[in-house]
């Protein structure tokens, strides 16, 4: 029997969901509601989870603990079932090298029937400037991965999890993967789940983000929700140089420099914030936007800029 597609029941949810390898737990009690028709932004580190999260998601993992629905299947139980509804990429595809694309996706479509669409698939090889006659093989990373983004598309599965889909690619195969997502996929209704530690490729795709750390979930809302919270105030002293702490609500950060500051505060409320700078003495400030990067890196804690800049190189 097909799950319900009540648009109010989360297109994936988990409740308690672990993954434990030997001592160590990459997922740990993670409590997740993705709700439907949603780009969902799993963002974090290298590390933090996500690949271990998605492939639970998908089947490919058996969770050590708690349960996950994906389109309100069983991961473990009706795998079969949810994978006729849902495309995946995974970080790194597996292909028959010695395939074209055309043969590959002519492959696929045998085990898609009767959902397989081979007009779009052709279409979208085409747009996406891959040769169909060319073997896997011989293409670029970029290709390889628009070929990955092909198979999951040509079906209109009603989810499109993504992980990690332009790691390793350079710059602008990055942001035609990006466009092409959102011109094929992010306008039809379905939800989209994409994981990424390049955060500003997908910043202006995702309208809800979770943020995973290091195995648990500190963070899951929409991005407008996030950046309304999370804000970089400016400080100014007369007379005196700023103070070398600063008591305030929500502070993830605070830096001094001669009488000027940088608070950076969580849950900001423009009155409360306001108040709280007079009352530590500052004689004005200014309240500046962060972008979602910025963003996820106050929330992360010291040490993530550089850890992300590293995980870039």
């Amino acid at each position: 029997m097909k799950p319900s597609a009540d648009i109010t029941t989360p297109a994936i949810e988990t409740r308690g969901l672990g993954r434990r390898f030997g001592s160590k737990w990459a997922v740990c009690d993670l409590n997740l509601s993705i709700p439907r028709g949603c780009v969902y932004g799993l963002l974090g580190l290298n590390g933090a989870g996500k690949s271990t999260t998605i492939r639970m998601l998908m089947g490919v993992l058996e969770p050590t603990c708690g349960s996950a629905r994906v389109l309100g299947y069983d991961p473990v139980t009706e795998d079969v079932a949810m994978k006729c509804r849902v495309g995946y990429v995974p970080d790194a595809p597996a292909f028959y090298e010695w395939m074209t694309a055309e043969e590959v996706c002519a492959f696929v479509a045998h085990y898609r029937r009767p959902e397989w669409d081979a007009k779009r698939a052709e279409r979208l090889l085409r747009d996406f400037g891959v040769p169909a006659n060319q073997r896997l093989r011989t293409l670029s990373k970029g290709q390889r991965a628009k070929v990955s983004l092909v198979l999951a598309l040509a079906f209109s599965p009603d989810l499109l999890v993504l992980d990690e889909p332009t790691g390793g690619l350079d710059p602008l195969a990055r942001r035609q993967f990006v466009e092409g997502v959102l011109a094929e996929y992010s306008e039809s209704g379905r939800t989209i789940l994409i994981s990424s530690h390049l955060i500003n490729e997908i910043s202006g795709l995702v309208d809800h983000v979770g943020i995973l750390h290091d195995g648990r979930l500190v963070r899951s809302e929409p991005t407008e929700t996030l950046l309304a919270r999370v804000k970089r105030v400016r400080l100014f002293y007369e007379g005196a140089p700023a103070p070398t702490a600063c008591a305030c609500s929500g502070l993830l950060r605070y830096t001094a420099d001669g009488r000027e500051a940088v608070a950076v505060v969580d849950d900001y409320d423009s009155a409360r914030t306001a108040a709280e700078m007079a009352r530590i003495g500052a004689s004005h400030h200014v309240v500046e936007d962060l972008s979602l990067e910025e963003a996820f890196l106050e929330i992360v804690g010291p040490g993530a800029a550089a850890a992300a800049k590293e995980d870039e190189s």
